[in-house]
């Protein structure tokens, strides 16, 4: 066993790696410690079950973000988006990272850095009766599903099942078989485009 050569940090990296190799839901505590070669409860003083292992594979997630360059002296709009294109791609980065970091509220320095910086950016710019935490949450709440869709896809895409699903949909549905903005569209299409037009469709009206 080598119980005494893991940390923290360290177990969250073989996690991800199990989950880059299996996938989020076969992800257990259990299974962590046998990848880890250690006894199941040598992990519960690191992690008290896995909802708190998510949460600290969700925290490392956001610990890959670049905040350097938003400029918090003078924000405005288009650092906002750059802000969510860059949690987007930082979940990107990793294998169900959208589905890791949905719900886990990690309470951890690197959530709160982004959540604080994103609420930072917003705050001089949101307009009345709007307030920057509710935007804030729409914008998190809209990357991360959009990122959770998009690895969606591209697991469907990876196991070939996407064209044929495709075709089901579009057999079912012939009147938007053609349609440029339907869901079929917008993944398959330049997703970095309609990211940021969602964006954009959420903070208009809403900053100046």
């Amino acid at each position: 066993m080598a119980v005494h050569r893991l940390n923290r940090d360290r177990l969250v990296a073989i996690a991800h790696d199990y989950v880059a190799e299996n996938g989020l839901d076969a992800l257990t505590v259990r299974r962590l410690a046998a990848a880890a070669d250690v006894t199941p409860g040598a992990l519960y003083k690191h992690f008290r079950d896995k909802r708190d292992l998510q949460r600290a594979l969700a925290d490392s997630v956001y610990a890959t973000i670049d905040l350097d360059g938003l400029g918090l002296d003078s924000p405005h709009a288009d650092q906002v988006i750059e802000c969510c294109a860059r949690m987007r791609q930082a979940m990107l980065g990793f294998r169900d990272g959208g589905r890791i970091v949905a719900g886990s509220y990690a309470p951890f320095a690197a959530t709160v850095a982004i959540s604080t910086t994103l609420r930072n950016l917003l705050a001089p710019l949101v307009i009345a009766p709007f307030d920057a935490g509710d935007i804030a949450f729409a914008l998190r709440n809209f990357t991360v599903g959009f990122v959770i869709e998009e690895q969606a896809y591209l697991a469907l895409t990876a196991s070939g099942e996407w064209d044929g699903l495709v075709a089901e949909v579009r057999a079912g549905s012939p009147s938007t078989s053609h349609s440029g903005s339907d869901g079929v569209a917008i993944l398959s299409g330049d997703r970095d485009a309609r990211f940021r037009a969602g964006l954009s469709a959420i903070l208009t009206g809403t900053v100046e």
